[in-house]
């Protein structure tokens, strides 16, 4: 089996209140596993180790035999493929025990992403933190909602041509990725395995999304790929508050907003 591991970790105050996380999919973009711990006191580098070490021996235990690791830390990448020396002595002991670990796969390979490319992981890093500082305050999060298309090719190519979405592949279905929030969708020989009282269906959700821009920058989007804006630029509510939303539909009638807080 092959699967891609991404890990991340974090200090606040470098040392200080560490935490990291790690999200493993298996290639057809599924989550095996995701998990973010506190760690305590500890360097950004140490959490970043941890996160690894941690990621890979879950990888082992499920049967992966080979693995892509992706991390925002070059170093820890650089030192992992012998690039660079490990002078650290607090890090030593956690190079070993990950270099170890390697021996538990067929193949293991390393690459270096920008910090924007591993969101996943790094919103488990800061929700461990943000559960150790305000253990009686945790925040709920949106994680994912769910929709129906009729046609998966014609829904593929609009939520991401239109939306920007990610498309992975799940099964006999997809499922739409905006960074680390998901549109789960029903469609075409796919089978729920539970659904609502009123299940969802082709045409009736009404989503929001938040443009990085003017709200006219957003009918002027809309309008090169040959989608009929319905109403706006308008005034709406949202949750960061104010802002000017633009309303057009999904292929099959799904209300949908872009909101722009200028």
């Amino acid at each position: 089996m092959r699967a891609k591991l991404s890990t991340d970790g974090g200090s606040r105050g470098n040392p200080g209140p560490a935490a990291f996380g790690y999200v493993l999919e298996g290639e057809d973009g599924h989550v095996l596993a995701a998990h973010g711990e506190a760690i305590g006191r500890a360097t950004n580098n140490v959490a970043e180790y941890r996160g690894l070490v941690a990621g890979m021996k879950r990888a082992a235990a499920l049967g992966v035999r080979e693995l892509d690791v992706v991390s925002d830390s070059e170093l820890l990448v650089k030192q992992m493929r012998g690039e660079y020396r490990v002078k650290n002595e607090t890090l030593k002991p956690l190079w070993e025990e990950a270099n170890d670990l390697e021996r538990r796969f067929a193949r293991i390979r390393y690459s270096a992403v920008r910090r924007a490319h591993n969101e996943l992981a790094d919103r488990l890093v800061n929700e461990a933190l943000d559960a150790t500082e305000s253990p009686g305050d945790r925040l709920f999060r949106l994680d994912h909602v769910v929709i129906a298309v009729s046609d998966w090719e014609r829904s593929n190519r609009f939520y991401h041509d239109v939306l920007g979405a990610e498309i992975v592949e799940r099964g006999d279905g997809y499922a739409y990725r905006f960074g680390d929030q998901q549109l789960n969708v029903h469609g075409p020989g796919l089978s729920a395995s539970i659904v609502a009282a009123d299940p969802v269906r082709p045409g009736n959700s009404d989503l929001c999304f938040v443009w990085p821009g003017r709200a006219d920058e957003a009918v002027e989007h809309l309008r090169e790929h040959g989608v009929e804006v319905e109403l706006g630029p308008v005034e709406r509510p949202g949750a960061r508050g104010t802002g000017r939303s633009v309303y057009f539909r999904d292929p099959d009638g799904t209300l949908l907003e872009l909101i722009a807080y200028e």
